[in-house]
């Protein structure tokens, strides 16, 4: 994959691409990079424009798990939800699948690396969303849970602990 095409499809502005083109950064030296390597005084990039450069790395790493392989050049549906589903409840795999159809931009049931990476941060919310913890009924003491709360009391949530 070619870098220009990818931090073009980031919305990276062109003085990022042309930092790239300029100083021959390929696809195989964005792998590897590091957030300390673009604070050389060649590139002078803002935090935005460092985030959405290693987003890529970050993103093909995601990819090549997902797809076992550095070869595949596509990742289904089933491949997705199971590599986040396994032994989740069905609301999770229906979450993960809502997901995905809004990712695969053609509906050809394959995601290729440039749609996955358009859609990485939409499928990287989808995948945290379904870890968040449950709201829990209950009071935590020292010693443990408390029984439930009564009827029509709200539990703790772990979020505002």
């Amino acid at each position: 994959m070619e870098v220009q095409r990818l931090l073009y499809l980031l919305e990276a502005p062109e003085y990022a691409m042309r930092a790239f083109r300029e100083h021959g950064i390929n696809g195989q030296d964005l792998l590897v990079l590091r957030d300390e390597d673009l604070e050389d005084p060649r590139f002078k990039f803002p935090r935005h424009v460092v985030r959405k450069v290693m987003r890529i790395s970050q993103a093909w790493k995601v990819f090549q798990s997902i797809t076992g392989s550095v070869t595949k050049g596509a990742i289904t549906m089933e491949q997705y939800v199971a590599h986040y589903s396994y032994g989740r409840s069905p609301d999770v795999v229906s979450q993960l699948q809502s997901a995905y159809r809004v990712v695969d931009a053609n509906s050809n049931g394959s995601l290729t690396f440039e749609e996955f990476l358009v859609g990485f941060s939409l499928l990287d919310a989808a995948v945290a969303d379904t870890r968040r913890p449950a709201f829990v009924t209950g009071t935590i003491t020292p010693t443990g849970m408390a029984p439930p709360p009564p009827p029509g009391q709200t539990g703790i949530n772990w979020f505002q602990l």
